[in-house]
């Protein structure tokens, strides 16, 4: 895996310089006019090469017409690359200001519920809803929300791709789970070292009581290590701003059969587990929860 991480890395900042100059002429003359200047090229030649016989002028339009698919590919490679170079550059600029800039009256929170479906192969669909506080100005607001990641295997940049996140704002008076809203995305370390994924959720200048935020994660393989019985996870929270009121639902698919998988209590109020069907149901809650401090449960699927 190192060795072909490494030649990865190497292949692509041999590349990269090269592609670069050819994303840069195309950007500069147009996909188009230089698309179709390269095959009128190309026609030309094959033309004359089939009419005069003349085998090199075959030969170099076969080749030339080889050559100009793969350059075709590698530039819309390289005009994708640098898109997404950007847009990394812009997000990381504009979630570090964001964190600077932290007003003095961040968004209160009036209700937080997630629940969280794990399936009997550690896949893990996870849905978090925060009704709000109204603000006390018209400045620009966001919200941030994140999803910290327990397990023992290396949480890999492909891993890292194949986690979907989506958020959604819905009014106070909107019957429908909202809009999709605008929100970035940055990989980082939670408090207790363990890698999170932080989404920042851009709400303009007008949060009124009672707007709704729901955002929703996809993660492959999330538990992975506790549906095998490898190791056991911790299923927590910590809150660093004002909550009216929180309830954590975690659904555990097919492990209601039995006394495989043991609960063990973290500081969590009103824990309560029940088996609905095959699953194994666990929640705790509390109203206006303490800040800076995590609690939770701890699962466990190895023990007997």
């Amino acid at each position: 895996m190192g060795a072909n991480a490494e030649i990865r890395k190497i292949v692509a900042r041999r590349l990269t310089p090269v592609l670069g100059d050819l994303e840069l002429v195309v950007h500069r003359f147009g996909y188009l006019r230089t698309l179709s200047g390269a095959i009128t090229v190309l026609t030309v030649s094959g033309v004359l090469g089939q009419v005069l016989g003349v085998t090199w002028l075959r030969v170099f339009f076969a080749t030339a017409a080889a050559v100009l698919f793969v350059l075709a590919g590698l530039i819309s490679f390289a005009g994708t690359e640098k898109l997404r170079s950007r847009k990394a550059i812009a997000e990381g600029l504009l979630h570090k200001y964001a964190d600077a800039l932290r007003n003095d009256s961040p968004l209160a929170i009036r209700a937080w519920h997630q629940e969280v479906v794990i399936e009997t192969n550690g896949d893990a669909h996870v849905t978090r809803k925060l009704v709000l506080e109204s603000a006390p100005d018209e400045l620009p607001r966001y919200i941030s929300v994140n999803m910290v990641y327990y397990g023992n295997d290396e949480l890999t940049e492909r891993r890292r791709r194949q986690v979907v996140c989506t958020a959604l704002h819905a009014g106070p008076e909107d019957t429908s789970t909202g809009t999709r809203a605008t929100a970035t995305s940055a990989w980082g370390l939670s408090s207790n070292g363990k890698p999170k994924l932080e989404v920042y959720v851009h709400l303009g200048d007008v949060v009124e009581a009672g707007d709704l935020i729901t955002v929703g994660w996809q993660w492959p393989k999330f538990s992975a290590d506790l549906m095998n019985g490898h190791a056991p996870e911790s299923f927590d929270v910590l809150f660093t701003k004002k909550v009216g009121r929180f309830e954590h639902r975690v659904v555990f698919r097919d492990a209601g059969r039995g006394q495989r998988m043991k609960i063990v209590n973290r500081g969590a109020s009103n824990l309560d587990k029940q088996r609905v069907g095959h699953d194994l149901v666990v929640t705790f809650s509390a109203v206006d929860p303490e800040l800076g401090k995590r609690f939770g449960f701890v699962a466990d699927y190895s023990a007997e």
